[in-house]
């Protein structure tokens, strides 16, 4: 028996319209799918908002404030057992090990991202090979 699979593909520019595009794209990507549970959704949206948010911050963080041209691309995936998600960009490598990624202190103001990402899905992994590769994974719990 095939397995349907639902994709989305993106490319553009690591900013901020970029992320919405993303959420945007699956969210369609969901109505094509269909039954994808209102948790599933929930909860790998935030995992993708999350790195994709970190993405464009990290590629933007110049001490000028200029736009930094960094290209982005994802591939959505909606299959009958997961959720997946692939980013890859060509900012310089972040010093990131997804592993140690925790709650910062209440406090804080930022750094919650990868952690909350982390929380969200069943994998997430980050790779420096001919760019950053973010893989996302969220098995469906119904």
């Amino acid at each position: 028996m095939n397995e349907t699979t639902f994709r989305r593909s993106l490319r553009g520019t690591a900013e901020l319209p970029f992320v919405e595009e993303v959420l945007d794209a699956l969210t369609a990507l969901y109505e094509q799918a269909g039954n994808v549970s209102e948790e599933d959704r929930t909860f790998f949206s935030l995992a993708v908002s999350e790195v994709a948010t970190n993405i464009v911050t990290h590629a933007c963080a110049s001490p000028t404030g200029q736009l930094s041209g960094v290209s982005v691309s994802v591939d959505l995936t909606v299959k009958a057992k997961n959720l997946t998600a692939r980013f890859v960009d060509d900012a310089a490598p972040a010093d990131i090990i997804v592993a140690e990624a925790a709650l910062p202190d209440e406090l804080a103001e930022s750094g919650r991202g990868l952690a909350i990402a982390t929380m969200a899905l069943d994998q997430l992994t980050y790779d420096v090979h001919d760019g950053n590769t973010w893989k996302l994974l969220r098995r469906r719990r119904s």
